[in-house]
């Protein structure tokens, strides 16, 4: 056997192991779950890398000239608008489960659809420690001079869903107001903290005594007996959408658009409600899934920020927030 035939039948090998390798999905939810489920429910594998948001973004960037995923499930549809803005995602998706979409979800498709709504939850509904005899009931009351001190939230720059609650109220109040708002909070001390998870647990420890925090985290913390009461404003408050997209050159077409088809039915959505635990507190997108009976249920109100608007104010309430807030 000459060189030339050998190196012919490693190129063949080399082909052979890549056709077999498994599309790879870069997601901030649902790690421990979703690989085997997707594969016993479709017969397709699933690599899943899981990272904090912050650090999942860094990664793709990073990887940009040489990607090493093909999907993405991300809570927050505006990182997957700035994606499709980089060319990183692949356009006209048009999976056939889109048929399933609620009337509500069918307004989050994008024109090019690059990505779909899989979940709706809240980005910062206020929860407060039941004996706190503050009357809260509004973002402008966390201002309050009684909760100096004790109120707090996650960083928007580091806690994915975060960022979606102070576009958010931006978007909602207008910059002037909502600065105004947030100044007020951090001169009446505000603790920020890294994420959600840590501004929960200081308030089961009363360390604080209010906070912002998503839906998902909240419910979560009500169901496992946290004495919490969950505020909704009456003008409602910023959602966070969790979405999925494609990698725009992914080499596994037919394994993503399984993907897209199933995150798209009741089987894959009511799986990820009913065993995601915190991550699968979130209003459905579809219309043969359900909510699980410890969230919110459909009559709150969630306001929804353009994509357009988060990401081009992305670097700049980002930078606002971090210049001015005091820990």
């Amino acid at each position: 056997m000459n060189k030339y035939m050998l190196s012919s039948l490693a190129l063949s090998a080399a082909f052979s192991v890549q056709a077999l390798a498994a599309p790879v999905l870069y997601t901030n939810d649902f790690e421990e779950i979703i690989g085997e489920q997707f594969t016993k429910d479709t017969g397709y594998e699933l690599d899943v890398v899981k990272m904090s948001g912050g650090n999942l973004i860094a990664r793709i960037a990073a990887e940009r000239s040489n990607p090493q995923w093909d999907l993405i499930l991300f809570n927050g549809d505006n990182t997957l608008h700035s994606l499709s803005m980089t060319g990183d995602l692949k356009e006209n998706l048009n999976p056939a489960n889109a048929a399933n979409l609620t009337e509500e979800a069918q307004a989050l498709v994008p024109s090019n659809h690059a990505f779909y709504p899989v979940g709706i939850s809240s980005a910062c509904v206020i929860v407060q420690r039941k004996g706190n005899n503050v009357d809260v009931n509004s973002y402008q009351d966390i201002t309050k001079p009684e909760l100096k001190g004790v109120v707090g939230m996650a960083d928007p720059s580091i806690a994915a869903p975060t960022y979606p609650c102070v576009a958010g109220l931006f978007h909602e109040l207008g910059e002037k107001e909502a600065k105004a708002l947030f100044s007020d909070a951090f001169d009446n001390g505000m603790r920020i903290f890294r994420t959600n998870g840590p501004t929960g647990r200081a308030l089961q420890s009363g360390e604080i005594e209010v906070a912002l925090l998503t839906s998902q985290q909240a419910y979560t913390f009500v169901d496992q007996g946290a004495d919490f009461d969950i505020i909704w404003p009456e003008t409602g408050t910023p959602a966070t959408v969790r979405a999925f997209g494609v990698q725009a050159n992914t080499a596994h077409s037919e394994a993503t658009e399984a993907f897209a088809n199933w995150m798209l039915s009741e089987k894959g959505q009511q799986f990820l409600a009913d065993n995601g635990g915190s991550d699968g507190v979130f209003r459905p997108t579809i219309t043969q899934a359900t909510e699980v009976p410890f969230g919110p249920g459909m009559d709150v109100k969630y306001n929804f920020t353009p994509v357009k608007f988060a990401y081009e104010n992305d670097e700049a309430i980002k930078s606002w927030f971090a210049d001015n807030a005091i820990n």
